[in-house]
């Protein structure tokens, strides 16, 4: 009888969906699990998060990438079309709402997403956002794909400043104008 090996997978094949309960409650412990170690230091619980996304990115890009199709792109806009679409898809069970360069900024794109699904049912509380494992994804999957750039996000605000969260605006600055 021969014994199952996980490398006899075809990686090619469609994983099968995760329950996004079950994401969320491992990912809500994750951030309990913070908060015990770390205390009231925000900067260290966001940077942990961050670290956490840019970890998970660049495994998921590899995956994602070697399903979806084969080559890897090498001009900026093209990839960032594969990261709201079919990496967004494969995240999140939907595209991304649009793509955005900014005017003001050459080195500097927007991914603007009305309702994460991460945020959907995790709040921000105080200083801790989950929104910086997001940008630690996205992060993640640019400088697996050789674009070198750092990720903030904002969350939509009208002219009083109320915010409409969880709609979001991932903000990519890329450090170097050759990239793009």
């Amino acid at each position: 009888m021969k014994k199952f090996q996980f490398f006899d997978k075809n990686i090619r094949q469609q994983r099968p969906e995760l329950n996004f309960c079950t994401f969320n409650y491992v990912f809500a412990e994750y951030i309990c699990y913070l908060k015990r170690k770390h205390g009231n230091d925000y900067n260290e619980m966001n940077s942990k998060m961050e670290q956490l996304g840019v970890s998970v990115g660049i495994r998921l890009y590899e995956v994602v990438s070697l399903r979806e199709r084969n080559k890897r792109e090498t001009k900026l806009v093209e990839q960032l079309r594969f990261i709201q679409g079919i990496f967004w898809k494969h995240l999140f069970g939907r595209q991304a709402e649009s793509i955005e360069k900014l005017k003001d900024r050459p080195n500097d794109y927007l991914i603007r997403d009305e309702n994460p699904l991460l945020l959907k049912y995790i709040s921000e509380e105080g200083h801790i956002s989950p929104a910086q494992f997001m940008c630690g994804i996205l992060k993640g999957v640019l400088n697996a794909s050789g674009f070198t750039c750092q990720v903030s996000y904002q969350f939509k605000t009208d002219e009083r400043g109320v915010s409409y969260y969880p709609h979001t605006v991932f903000i990519l600055s890329f450090e170097d104008a050759r990239d793009l």
